[in-house]
């Protein structure tokens, strides 16, 4: 199957009035728990989520990471995330620049590092 537009995702995800999925870092649990570009988020830890703000609201409603209900290919299907305990931000941030998502130019060593665009 074809991967669908970034415009055919937004227009089903308005659809369904949910969140869609742009992709997963690779590693991530998100990815470790299937979720792929294409999903959208109908669902989070039981709270409808047809906006980003509900998913990050409903996000913080369990400690331990959240279960998604997932619109996929026409079905709901149901994921649990768990978060992860926090690393070391610095080993976190060198793999990060290491992978390329972050670029630390060198008059800006000393200040925070700036996100690439998407």
């Amino acid at each position: 199957m074809p991967m669908m537009s970034r415009r055919q995702l937004e227009e089903i995800a308005e659809a369904v009035r949910g969140v869609p999925v742009w992709g997963c870092l690779p590693g991530s649990t998100a990815a470790e728990a299937g979720v792929r570009y294409g999903d959208i988020v109908l669902r989070v830890n039981g709270m409808e989520t047809p906006t980003i703000v509900e998913y990050l609201t409903a996000r913080k409603l369990r400690s331990d990471g959240f279960t998604l209900v997932l619109f996929r290919a026409g079905e709901e299907i149901t994921v649990f995330v768990p978060f992860r305990p926090p690393s070391d931000p610095m080993a976190a941030l060198a793999r990060q620049i290491a992978d390329g998502r972050y670029v630390v130019a060198a008059d800006d060593a000393v200040e925070e590092p700036k996100a690439l665009p998407s």
